[in-house]
């Protein structure tokens, strides 16, 4: 297939056209930004090679080509450029000189990398999922149902994101060693728009992590921890990895997440409210202390 300059310029109008609908939405703009890079790119070489040809006098008319006394100026200069580039070849001008013929020979090969480059980046540009899968910044310990959970939210403004594997970390640096303190790996429901990824600190199996969360908490030590999940793109199939490190400084107490969305009559979410993503109902103080024991009810910011 034969790519002209026409189609730089349709492409390029379609884009635009398309991030006025779209109101100009990130992975819009980003497309449209490497058309007109590319575009640059692409007049650099047709206007530049065509400055060769000019300048060195390496191209003439073919002598059946009409009217014969036709002189080469820079406007037939670019109209080869443009013809040697997408490797049309029609004839009528043709090059004269041995330089002449390296600078076709040169112009033809930057067009096949050129031609590829372009078209495997623009079907990368249009497929690719944007980064818009996002977690609280910072950890909460949540009390629900007289129990207490490490809880984060997880936010999703792309498509949905299906077949979720996750897996939790966590560690303390000792004598410039990493020490695990915690790990468990867990399979998560679909994340359409919220997801909640919660370790329930009472249970007997999570007794390592409690413990370290405390003793970070209460001798002013740092643990680190680390979420991570895999999952797959339910439209387009592709593998969507995520990962978000805290620590033990940017733990908060709270109970109930305030709620980012409402429900219409036939159960569909409605009126999102990102700015409630973060807000957490607070935790009252006997509660906090009842998590860290007494006296140690400063030891966190809430």
């Amino acid at each position: 297939m034969v790519i002209g300059p026409n189609f730089f310029v349709t492409l390029s109008f379609v884009t635009c056209h398309s991030s006025l609908k779209m109101n100009f939405r990130f992975k819009t703009r980003e497309v449209l930004v490497f058309i007109l890079i590319s575009l640059g790119i692409y007049l650099l070489f047709i206007f530049g090679f065509a400055w060769i040809y000019y300048n060195s006098a390496g191209i003439e008319m073919t002598p059946y080509s009409k009217p014969l006394t036709d002189k080469i100026n820079f406007e037939k200069a670019v109209y080869f450029s443009i013809v040697t580039f997408h490797t049309i070849g029609y004839g009528d001008i043709h090059p004269v000189t041995q330089f002449g013929r390296q600078m076709v020979m040169l112009q033809s090969t930057i067009s096949l990398f050129f031609t590829s480059i372009f078209s495997g980046f623009l079907v990368y540009f249009v497929i690719k999922r944007p980064q818009d899968v996002f977690t609280t910044r910072k950890a909460y310990i949540r009390l629900r149902k007289n129990h207490y959970f490490l809880s984060l939210r997880l936010g999703n403004k792309g498509r949905d994101i299906i077949d979720l594997n996750s897996k939790f970390e966590a560690w303390t640096i000792e004598n410039n060693t990493r020490v695990r303190a915690f790990r468990a790996e867990e399979e998560l429901p679909d994340l359409e728009k919220i997801l909640y990824f919660d370790i329930q600190l009472d249970d007997p199996a999570n007794h390592t992590l409690r413990t370290a969360i405390l003793d970070a908490l209460q001798h002013n030590t740092l643990l680190h921890m680390k979420f991570s999940f895999i999952g797959n793109d339910i439209k387009t199939g592709e593998q969507v990895a995520f990962a978000k490190y805290y620590d033990s400084r940017q733990l908060r107490f709270g109970k109930m997440f305030l709620n980012v969305y409402s429900w219409d009559t036939n159960g569909r979410r409605k009126s999102f409210r990102w700015s409630n993503f973060e807000r957490i109902e607070p935790m009252e103080p006997k509660d906090i202390e009842g998590f860290l024991g007494k006296g140690n009810e400063l030891k966190i910011k809430n």
